[in-house]
């Protein structure tokens, strides 16, 4: 089965926990998802996001948040249940088939944010295109453009040990753009950020997803994250749940992976060239 002749339907229902009419055509439709077989994860979770909107998936950690996630993306399979994108059934599609989607019409953004230390900014930005078949010339360009929509295009030449957490942020995203995807999966897009630039960077999020149609689902365990998107969907025990409940605050941020500068520092100046470096630098958590 060609993914890109499926059809089928997937209209909102406005019943369903976690779902709420919307004028915006949904772009991701989830019905009564389940993981494993057992429900012990996920039971029956439900959820609708349009066009250019920002959902934030807010719940404790345990929650089912990264399960969802790995079942939303194609990363796991899910043991019942339907995930409609554009219209399309692509819990039908065989793994290989998802892999190939996913690299076409999703983004990724992980909690980690993990970079190749090697490679300069435009150059990781740029990998997910290489990896859809894209040509180096036209990747590169594409790449830049996206390091320019949220405001980094003067880091593209240097590496991740050189930046601040917050263009490590942005970078992230812009990576995870970089494809125009149909959908955006972000795990803490903002943690270890100011709450400044956590703001600003929301901010152009939310103005690139209107502007491009990109549903977008923020998964988080911080209440003032949720708060940045345009709503907000509780995840407790594997379920959606229309009701508010508490969640307890996120954790501090512990940097991991290379020392990187704080969100309010300038950049340092890029480093002498030296020996090759093996380990990946990862954002701070």
């Amino acid at each position: 089965m060609n993914p890109a002749e499926l059809s089928g339907g997937g209209g909102a229902d406005r019943g369903e926990y976690g779902r709420e009419p919307s004028f915006r055509q949904p772009v991701l439709d989830v019905r009564g998802l389940a993981f494993p077989a057992d429900g012990s994860v996920l039971g029956q979770v439900s959820l609708a996001v349009g066009e250019g909107e920002t959902v934030a998936v807010l719940g404790a950690p345990g929650a089912g948040k990264s399960a969802l996630k790995s079942c939303l993306s194609g990363e796991a399979t899910a043991a019942a249940g339907t995930v409609w994108t554009n219209g399309k059934p692509f819990h039908l599609l065989t793994a290989e088939q998802r892999r190939a989607f996913r690299l076409r019409h999703y983004g990724l953004v992980h909690q980690d944010g993990t970079f190749l230390p090697e490679l300069t900014l435009a150059q990781t930005t740029a990998l997910p295109l290489r990896f859809a078949g894209v040509g180096e010339r036209e990747a590169a360009a594409r790449a830049l453009t996206w390091l320019a929509r949220f405001e980094i295009a003067d880091a593209a030449g240097l590496r991740p040990v050189d930046l601040p957490v917050e263009e490590l942020r942005r970078a992230a995203l812009a990576r995870a753009m970089v494809n125009d995807p149909l959908v955006l999966f972000a795990d803490e897009p903002y943690a270890a950020l100011s709450e400044q630039s956590a703001d600003t960077t929301s901010r152009i999020l939310r103005s690139i997803a209107r502007s491009h149609g990109t549903a977008v689902i923020v998964f988080t365990s911080a209440p003032e994250t949720a708060e940045r998107c345009e709503r907000t969907v509780h995840l407790v025990a594997g379920r959606t749940t229309a009701e508010p409940v508490p969640v307890p605050a996120a954790a501090p941020a512990r940097p991991i992976g290379v020392p990187l500068p704080g969100a309010d520092q300038g950049r340092a100046e890029p480093s002498r060239p030296g020996g090759p470096q093996s380990s990946p630098v990862q954002v701070g958590r």
